[in-house]
């Protein structure tokens, strides 16, 4: 019973980074509603990240994850050995479109950015380095989920599928036929569903038995993703054969 204790605190302070990497900014009160701990409990875990820097608090005084979050990312990055090459791709796929270029990876029921290349507007952006996505929303969350084994498990359980948009699916029969239009046309178009006026293209990126690796997503303002939906298809899918040729022989050495 003793050694309970710390590992329900570990659980408790990951719903907290959890929820920031998933929402942005929040508030003590939408802390505690977002992961059902107790507002004075959410004060404490602030004051913990902050102090060993890996949390801020805004001028309103809403939780922020620090800057730290993006050298753990490159960190991350930079041990798989697979994404090597990855970053002049995005580079160059971003300087094409214009538009801000993601590489997420599935991890559990998230879709986690392991890199980008920032383009117009990131500000409004919801994801960036060290952030993720649930599996119901956005491009790269939603082409994770198209491409995740237990689905019909996942979508059993719709406890924790809360929307960040009027326009986000959190019900079963329609994430499941978004995940049917995914697996036909071989991509995920999100429109305002992470972030209201902003889209994504998102592509998979698998290794040679088709299993999902990770994700490539093009993000700007709706309406160009739109507008632009079959120019940017063909930057991507350029984009996604080069990663998947470089990924294919880590992926080799890995397996092996």
């Amino acid at each position: 019973m003793a050694d309970r204790k710390p590992m329900r605190v570990l659980a408790n302070s990951q719903a907290v980074i959890d929820a920031l990497a998933e929402r942005g900014d929040l508030s003590p009160a939408e802390l505690a509603e977002a992961t059902g701990l107790p507002r004075p409990s959410v004060y404490r875990f602030i004051e913990g990240l902050k102090a060993v820097g890996m949390a801020t608090t805004t001028a309103d005084n809403r939780a922020r994850l620090s800057v730290k979050w993006l050298h753990l990312a490159d960190a991350a990055r930079d041990a798989m050995s697979e994404w090597s090459s990855a970053r002049g791709v995005l580079d160059e796929l971003a300087a094409r479109t214009e538009q801000t270029v993601f590489l997420t990876v599935p991890r559990g029921d998230e879709a986690v950015c392991i890199d980008w290349a920032p383009g117009r507007g990131i500000g409004v952006l919801t994801l960036s380095p060290g952030r993720s996505l649930p599996l119901y929303a956005g491009g790269a969350g939603r082409l994770v989920l198209a491409h995740l084994r237990d689905l019909d498990g996942y979508l059993a359980d719709d406890t924790g599928r809360r929307p960040l948009t009027a326009r986000t699916m959190t019900d079963a029969a329609a994430l499941r036929a978004d995940v049917r239009r995914t697996r036909e046309q071989g991509y995920t178009l999100s429109l305002d569903d992470a972030t209201i006026g902003i889209g994504a293209i998102a592509l998979p990126i698998l290794d040679g038995n088709g299993e999902l690796l990770g994700c490539l997503s093009v993000a700007g303002r709706s309406v160009e993703i739109e507008e632009r939906q079959e120019e940017f298809l063909a930057a991507a899918r350029a984009a996604v054969a080069v990663l998947e040729q470089d990924a294919a022989p880590a992926s080799q050495v890995q397996s092996s």
